[in-house]
Formats: structure tokens, C-alpha cells, sequence
């Protein structure tokens, strides 16, 4: 039986990554974005190089490229904690990014087509900005939430910008002067013609959390995006998604089955999270979740949302049955979740299943303690390689697998970093290196070992069960999420 992905890490990276490849430093996500790809094909090209599959965790800076397909939706991480959602159609380009030094936020973003979703920090420093670019317009904030949509209609190019929370200042590239969009207004500029003034939206049906004192949550929509608060992080990936204090609030709502993850900051005997769906200021329904949660629980649930066509009045049943899940990645997992057991044993499940059951939604995970255990196993299948490697550890976060060990070979002994992302295209599971960290190296013994490492790659993306849709790093977790096949 073939052994995990851990194993096939161990053969990439520690016995190829440290020979074959050249040194390299890549650029660090901590002065960049990282993209997380949700849906669909995702495109990214960096500074000259020809477009390419965007991966889970590659990192984003000045003078790339990031582009979904009609079907594609990915998200940019800024380093401050600010991100950008592209959703399906969208084409954008980083003219700029840096870290100021007083550790503020300096990003200009070119969007040239499609819809996307900023939610931006409050601004650090004086210096520090954040401004979107569209062709008819630029949009500068220190600190709000927008919508901005480029289309073509009969020839002329349109922006409109629709302003969530705060504040946006809007100026049209023909002239004229700027105009301020406040919470809940929108402006619109044509090509050619000055920014109009700011309207109010039309009322749009809304979602409703509200946690009790204590817990933490997110709430993930039926596209994978987030919207909610654990651990003192904030996430707002889902369009018009504000989140004060224990209260998120969803204003892009689509129908389908919503994922809630749930933390206590200490043991909470009558935890509490009440769901409503609203229409202005009509309330369509509300449902409580209730849940004994202890100190460190990760809890999952689901809630149905329907949405009634010709009225947009929204429905919901009840909050589904609670599950007691091991990591983040395995809270957002979808369909049915490979995460008990061993590695080997969860792999050997997940091949039943998809054999028994076609065309069904599965993800398999493995905590990064789980990887580096494996791959101190793998490190034994090596022997006889002129190439010794000690010490692998495997740690994980939005951007990749990050891995350290010790090489050495002959009279040289290197210490060793790399980073791994991964990815989908056409429901095939793509993995490359992203950076290196390396001192002098040899490479006597790459000849005999590119052949194993692409051997290795390729039997494991066609062996693996699922027609990939999305690979999901998270902090200390990762998952590989599809449907059988």
C-alpha cells in the first residue's frame, strides 16, 4: 500500500529539494500577500513569467498578476490582516506592496475587470495606504470595507464602488471632484465622466450571528469564504461581511448549507449562537445553537439557508447536529472528513469510500504533527542515499507547509527551510516548492534522484481518490478536500 502524502513530502523535499534544485530565497509572506484559492481555476503570474495555476499559500507582491476564471474565487491575505476576495471573472494586478517601517501596510491594487471584496484594516502608520485602482477610478481607505465591480456595458467601461462600514474616497481618472462613500452608499463612474455622487444601496437580505460572551466563531458560506472571529483574529472573506465584537453580520447571502465553527476562551456550560435572517428591518426567522463547550473544544455545525424566489425571504430549518472536529482544517473541511486514525489508516478509508461511493464530497486531513511523524519514518526508506537528513519538522499556516531539517552530504552539512504549497487545476493535485533557504550545495546524485521525486509526484497525484477541488493550509493542519472517483 502506497504511504501517505507525509511520505511523498520526504521524498520532494528532503531527498530532492536539498540536491536538486538551485539556491533560492522566493519573497516572504511576511512582507507580501498570500492567496488561498476557494473555487474553480485561479490563474497568478509573477513579474514577467507566463501565467500559471495559482497554489494555497503562494505568495503575492509588487508586480503580480492574479486572475480567476468564470468560475474561480481566491483570496488575498495581507500581512496587517487585511484581504482581498476575487470572486469569478476578476483580474487584478499589485502595483505595490510593502511594509513600512513603522510595521503599517503600503498596497496600490490595479483591478481591471470583475467584482472583488476588500476588507481593510485600520491603517498603522501616517504613511501607510491602501488604494485600488479601477480604469475610470481610485479608490483610497485607511481602514473600511468595499465592493468594487468593473464591467463593460455596450462599450463603456463602469465602476461601481458599494462601501460596507466606514468610509471610501472615490476619484473618477477623468476628473472632477472626489466623492466620499459612507457606510451602506455606493457611487458609480463611467468612462470619461466624473464619479456620481453617493446613493444609498438598495436593502439586500442579510445574516445575523450573534455569540455569547466567551466563544469565538466562523461562519463559512456554501463557496468556502468566512466571516467571523476566534482567538482574537478577525476573518472577513465573504463580501459585506462586518463582525463586531460577538456579532457577524452577512450581507451577501447565497442559499445553501453554512458551516459554524465554534471556541471557548474558557469552559462555557450554555454557549450560545443565535442565526436570523433579515430584509431590512423584517425578521425572517431565528434559530439558537446551544452546546456545552470545555476549554480548547473545536465544535462544527451547519445551517440551512434558502432564499424564496421572487421575494428573497430567507429561511432556515434548525442548526444541524454538533461535531466535536481535532483541527481548523478539519472544522472547514467539506463533505465527508478523513481526520481520525493514523494517516495510513484515514488514506486506506478514504479509498473505501471513494470506491463504494462516486461523485461524493470528500476532504482527507493530517495535522502538521502528523506529517512530521511520518516524515521521520520516511527519513528510514533513504538509507543508502549519500545524503543524510535529520531533524525534519513540519509546521503549517496560510501560507504552506514550511519544513526544516539538516542535510548532509559528505563533508557538508547544510541546514535546510522550504516551503511547500499545493493546489488544484482540472481536479489534479498540483505541489511545487515555493522558496529555499540553503547553503552551498552539492548535486553528484541528482540525476538518480529527479527521476524518483517525479515518479513520486506523479503516482501520487493520479493515486489519490478525489478529483481536487480545493487544498486548504491552515495554522498546524491541512487539507486536501474533492470528490470521488
Amino acid at each position: 500500500m502506497k504511504r501517505p502524502l507525509a511520505i511523498l513530502l520526504v521524498v520532494i523535499v528532503a531527498a530532492g529539494v536539498f540536491l536538486y534544485y538551485p539556491r533560492a530565497t522566493g519573497t516572504s509572506a511576511a512582507n507580501a500577500a498570500t492567496i488561498a484559492v476557494f473555487k474553480g481555476d485561479v490563474d497568478s503570474q509573477h513579474g514577467s513569467a507566463a501565467f500559471e495555476p495559482a497554489l494555497d499559500g503562494d505568495v503575492i507582491a509588487a508586480g503580480d498578476v492574479v486572475r480567476a476564471n468564470s468560475t474561480g474565487r481566491a483570496v488575498l491575505s495581507f500581512f496587517d490582516g487585511s484581504s482581498l476576495t476575487l470572486e469569478p471573472g476578476a483580474l487584478v494586478k499589485v502595483n505595490a506592496l510593502a511594509r513600512t517601517a513603522g510595521d503599517g501596510l503600503q498596497v496600490d491594487l490595479e483591478q481591471v475587470i470583475g467584482t472583488t471584496w476588500a476588507s481593510v484594516e485600520k491603517l498603522k502608520t501616517p504613511d501607510s495606504k491602501f488604494q485600488l485602482k479601477t480604469p475610470t477610478s481610485t479608490a483610497v481607505v485607511r481602514g473600511t470595507s468595499f465592493v468594487t465591480t468593473v464591467e463593460v456595458v455596450n462599450g463603456q467601461t463602469i465602476t461601481t464602488i458599494r462601501t460596507a462600514e466606514g468610509e471610501v474616497v472615490v476619484q473618477a481618472v477623468s476628473g472632477g471632484p472626489p466623492v466620499t462613500v459612507g457606510a451602506n452608499q455606493q457611487t458609480q463612474v463611467t468612462q470619461n465622466a466624473p464619479a456620481s455622487p453617493p446613493v444609498d444601496q438598495p436593502p439586500t437580505p442579510r445574516l445575523r450571528f450573534t455569540g455569547t460572551a466567551g466563544i469565538g466563531f466562523v461562519v463559512s458560506d456554501p463557496r468556502g469564504l468566512s466571516c467571523g472571529s476566534t482567538g482574537g483574529a478577525t476573518t472577513r472573506q465573504i463580501p459585506r461581511c462586518i463582525v463586531t465584537g460577538g456579532v457577524a453580520e452577512i450581507g451577501d447571502v447565497v442559499a445553501g448549507t453554512y458551516t459554524m465553527v465554534l471556541t471557548a476562551a474558557q469552559a462555557a456550560p450554555n454557549a450560545q449562537v443565535q442565526a436570523e435572517g433579515f430584509r431590512g428591518q423584517t425578521r425572517d426567522f431565528g434559530v439558537t445553537f446551544t452546546r456545552t463547550l470545555a476549554l480548547g473544544d473545536l465544535v462544527r455545525t451547519s445551517l440551512p439557508i434558502t432564499i424564496a424566489a421572487g421575494t428573497s425571504v430567507l429561511g432556515s430549518s434548525a442548526f444541524g447536529a454538533a461535531e466535536l472536529v481535532t483541527s481548523v482544517c478539519g472544522a472547514e473541511a467539506v463533505g465527508r472528513v478523513f481526520s481520525a486514525g493514523t494517516l495510513v489508516q484515514r488514506e486506506t478509508a478514504l479509498r473505501a469510500f471513494a470506491l463504494a461511493s462516486k461523485g461524493q464530497a470528500a476532504s482527507f486531513v493530517a495535522l502538521a504533527t502528523e506529517l512530521t511523524a511520518e516524515a521521520d519514518s520516511g527519513l528510514r526508506q533513504l538509507r543508502g542515499s549519500p545524503v543524510t537528513v535529520t531533524g525534519m519538522a513540519i509546521t503549517a499556516d496560510n501560507a504552506g507547509l514550511h519544513l526544516t531539517a539538516t542535510a548532509v552530504a559528505g563533508p557538508i552539512t547544510v541546514p535546510a527551510k522550504s516551503d511547500i504549497i499545493a493546489g488544484a487545476s482540472g481536479g489534479t493535485l498540483l505541489m511545487k516548492v515555493r522558496a529555499l533557504d540553503l547553503g552551498p550545495v552539492l548535486a553528484p546524485v541528482k540525476d538518480q534522484l529527479i527521476g524518483a521525486i517525479e515518479r513520486s509526484l506523479n503516482d501520487f497525484a493520479a493515486s489519490l481518490p478525489l478529483a481536487v477541488d480545493r487544498v486548504t493550509f491552515r495554522r498546524s493542519c491541512m487539507a486536501i478536500s474533492g470528490t470521488t472517483r
